[in-house]
């Protein structure tokens, strides 16, 4: 259309006998009056400014943050543009906590905050927002804020701050309720509600303002049922051994767009987390463990095998049948840690039982179990049934190992001249031995040689377990690694004797916490800890207080705190064909 006019108006004035020169201006001015109204034509969206990336900002208050002598029962907070909530009931706390949950909404651009409650009197009130205000668009974060006031006449400016870790694995613990209580009595936290409340962060930390000068008995709480009170027995608590006094807090502020002094909550708690006079000792969460011995499971796990098991290791156990039975009638196995036992029934028609169950002379309970065969829809299988060997072999052996069998019941009877070991061209009979008293287990007798395939044979039906069943054949190929491949790790550990009144119990961990070797020890020692596939490995240490081998919890009501957990500090990595030595000061 634009060429059709432009050959229309050239025609035109060329009849005229236009110069050269003119025809060449008039080009001109065409092509810039087509240009602007191209671009008239192509109309698209305008292009927004750059993103807001601003938390909403707070214009006023009513009454004013950190007032004093504090009478309203409603609080309206106004921002510089509209807003909600995000998690408002998780990061919401208030402290002193209120018996009533206050009314809080949104109206446009307003916090509307009524409160259904009685103040206490003379007392500093912080309600903490945590990241719950947002703006409505961007959900930009107006983090950390929170609405302090008194209903005395002065504003209270102690403060507290501390870590909540897992008394086990030494960890931080996030959202865990940290309570003061300016009550001594020690059923405090199992009756009554907190004086003063905090919640833990990513990090573990917590930040405790606006506190009163004085005592007070300190709790971590992991609140089940929300009641902030430690009432039930699966919820976590951590308790300081003594009163702590809060101290006075960095004072920091920053002027907002109405030159108003506003704290600034962000950068007060980075102070207090590099003032140790502000800081307490570590919290340790632990949770409680019922100290009463129960039997947890007595059942058949299969045709003629029971099994039992314990809440905790048996001392003295007692497994009184209330049937008759012949001289030989069990074979029986406890498990290392004595909190497992199998019965294998040596009869194989018994299908029912009754038991008493006493442990160091104490009955736990009767049980009267019955065996009931799982029903399937599949036709009866003329097929006699076998049994699956086990072994520890994988695809790489480790040439300091041996190689270990195992059966699902114990054995009756073996035929060990047709267990074959092939080693690289090479075909072997090799020994073989148990390593149990039932006949379960036994191991090859041969010493492996590193940087070798090899190749574990057992031909079926030569192991006969005590119910009449056969092994189905086990094949299994396998390489032999080197010494080159593995490294050693040494610890030299230093103990202090005139503070060592209880031993230590060494643990050497993978980087699952999976126990890999474990020593006690009571005086300085050296432990060298030899053949280590390369890798990242934990050391850990236990302060064993009462001396009976293993982690104890703690009990609130008998003061106790849980045993003492330390790490080493660092990461142990172990090359191949590398030895590392290191020193560690308990």
């Amino acid at each position: 259309m634009y060429i059709l006019i432009f050959k229309t108006l050239y025609r035109k004035h060329n009849k005229s006998n236009i110069s050269i020169k003119k025809q060449f201006i008039f080009v001109l001015i065409f092509i810039a009056l087509l240009a602007i109204i191209t671009s008239c034509a192509n109309i698209g969206m305008p292009t927004g400014g750059p993103k807001d990336v601003s938390p909403p900002r707070i214009l006023k208050s009513t009454p004013k943050n950190y007032s004093t002598l504090f009478k309203a029962k409603e609080i309206e907070i106004t921002f510089d543009e509209f807003i909600r909530f995000k998690d408002l009931n998780s990061q919401l706390l208030i402290s002193p906590p209120l018996k009533n949950t206050p009314d809080i909404k949104i109206k446009g651009k307003n916090i509307i905050i009524k409160i259904n409650d009685t103040l206490r009197e003379n007392t500093t009130y912080t309600m903490f927002f945590g990241d719950a205000i947002v703006d409505l668009n961007e959900e930009n974060i107006l983090s950390s804020y929170e609405f302090v006031f008194s209903t005395g006449n002065v504003l209270d400016s102690l403060t507290m701050t501390g870590r909540v870790l897992n008394a086990f694995t030494q960890k931080p613990e996030k959202d865990i309720y940290v309570m003061l209580y300016d009550q001594y009595d020690d059923s405090v936290p199992i009756k009554e509600k907190p004086y003063y409340l905090a919640k833990t962060k990513e990090d573990g930390e917590f930040f405790i303002n606006n506190l009163r000068d004085l005592s007070y008995k300190v709790f971590a709480l992991k609140d089940v049922n929300n009641n902030l009170k430690f009432d039930q027995p699966n919820e976590k608590i951590a308790f300081n051994d003594s009163l702590v006094t809060p101290r006075m807090k960095p004072v920091l502020f920053k002027k907002d767009s109405l030159h108003k002094d506003t704290l600034k909550l962000d950068s007060l708690n980075k102070a207090i987390v590099h003032d140790k006079n502000l800081y307490i000792r570590d919290l340790n969460l632990f949770e409680e463990v019922d100290s009463v011995q129960r039997v947890t499971k007595a059942e058949f796990v299969n045709k003629g095998q029971i099994l039992f098991t314990f809440r905790f290791p048996v001392k003295q156990l007692e497994i009184i049948p209330q049937f008759e039975t012949k001289k030989e009638w069990k074979i029986e196995e406890m498990n290392i840690t004595k909190d497992s036992l199998y019965y294998w029934l040596l009869d194989p028609a018994m299908d029912s039982c009754k038991f008493i169950i006493k442990d160091n002379s104490k009955t736990l309970d009767t049980f009267n179990l019955k065996y009931r065969q799982r029903v399937t829809a599949k036709k009866k299988s003329t097929v006699v049934p076998s049994i699956i060997l086990s072994t520890n072999i994988n695809g790489m052996f480790d040439f300091y190992n041996t190689i270990v069998i195992t059966a699902p019941n114990p054995i009756l009877s073996i035929n060990p001249k047709n267990i074959l070991l092939i080693e690289d061209k090479d075909t072997l009979h090799p020994k073989i031995s148990f390593t149990d008293s039932i006949h379960r287990t036994f191991k090859i007798n041969h010493t492996l040689k590193q940087g070798i395939n090899y190749k574990l044979y057992v031909p079926d039906s030569i192991v006969k377990d005590i119910f009449g069943m056969y092994n189905d054949s086990l094949g299994i190929p396998f390489r032999v690694n080197n010494i080159e491949d593995v490294g050693n790790f040494i610890i030299n550990v230093s103990l202090d004797s005139s503070k060592t009144t209880s031993p230590y119990i060494i643990q050497l961990l993978s980087e699952k916490e999976e126990i890999l070797e474990q020593q006690t020890i009571t005086k300085s020692t050296t432990i060298k800890y030899q053949y280590l596939k390369p890798g990242s490995y934990l050391l850990k240490a236990i302060y064993d207080h009462n001396n009976n081998g293993k982690w104890d919890t703690g009990k609130y009501i008998k003061h106790l705190q849980p045993e003492k957990i330390i790490y080493y500090p660092d990461k142990i990595t172990i090359r191949a064909n590398w030895d590392v030595e290191e020193k560690w000061k308990l």
